[in-house]
């Protein structure tokens, strides 16, 4: 990976001083925000601090979960309507049902070691994508293909990661999982990345190609990647990202609809206010 590309990421909160520093550092970036709707005090200002971050050089990629319905319809109403907003605001989006999480655990879990699965099932994609843009082989897949991938097609992004030896079994039963959407075999474009260990044969290539061209036979093939892993063994790591993933939930338009009338109102004065201002400000460093 370019030493000049840097990962970032930003859960439930956009500081002042995290927008500034990003800002500043944002040439080849990545930005994942991780985000739980269904608060009602995620105001517009959340909004409009990412919005300033896409208008930079940045690829935001928005990490949505969605609550409980336990939690109540009131909550999932609001959830709903910050999923579309996000996905507006954002380059692409990627949602995770909780609902499909719970599924993940025993009953007697506690809190503290559910949230922890959650997390780390959240956390996935991210790593996903950190690996697919460090990991150089034969083919290889950088952010400039993310970029232009990610701008191709309306929808959200399926994101998976899965590994095996043989693939005798469906490989669907490899991919699906109760939190993710469903319908990922229905995207309109992916990006496969394939990483091999020493001792993995051309028929083992092979037949993972095949299956893969078989699952998502609708689906366009943007870039085929391939790496070799420094493992011994006969070891196969497949990373799939669809595009074009249809929404969860029908688009509240009319509300969504006034709100990007009135930040493309205010943008061009934004634009006029940015302009020197940051250059005068002084900006902490950010945990990454």
């Amino acid at each position: 990976m370019d030493n000049s590309i840097t990962i970032y990421e930003l859960k439930q909160e956009l500081h002042e001083q995290d927008l500034q520093y990003l800002l500043h550092h944002q040439q080849q970036s990545i930005c994942f925000f991780r985000f739980t709707g269904g608060n009602q005090s995620e105001t517009d200002a959340l909004y409009e601090k990412l919005y300033k971050l896409k208008d930079g050089q940045a690829l935001l990629f928005v990490i949505f979960r969605f609550p409980f319905r336990f939690e109540g319809k009131k909550r999932m109403e609001t959830a709903i309507m910050q999923y579309f907003r996000l996905k507006e605001i954002s380059d692409a989006i990627i949602y995770f049902n909780s609902d499909g999480m719970m599924e993940t655990i025993e009953s007697k879990t506690s809190i503290i070691d559910a949230n922890k699965i959650f997390d780390k099932i959240e956390a996935a994609p991210i790593r996903s994508i950190r690996e697919m843009i460090q990991h150089t082989g034969d083919i290889n897949i950088d952010v400039h293909d993310l970029k232009t991938f990610v701008s191709n097609k309306d929808g959200a992004l399926f994101v998976r990661t899965f590994e095996g030896k043989t693939f005798d079994e469906p490989l669907k039963h490899f991919i699906s999982t109760p939190y993710l959407p469903s319908d990922f075999a229905e995207g309109n474009q992916l990006i496969v990345n394939i990483g091999y260990s020493q001792d993995v044969h051309m028929d083992t290539f092979r037949q993972i190609n095949l299956r893969l061209n078989d699952l998502f036979h609708k689906a366009e093939i943007f870039k085929l990647g391939s790496y070799a892993m420094q493992e011994q063994g006969e070891k196969l790591k497949v990373t799939i990202i669809a595009n074009g993933i249809a929404d969860p939930f029908e688009c509240p338009d009319e509300n969504i609809t006034s709100f990007q009338r009135g930040w493309m109102m205010e943008k061009l004065n934004r634009v006029k206010m940015w302009g020197n201002s940051f250059n005068k400000k002084e900006v902490r460093t950010m945990k990454k």
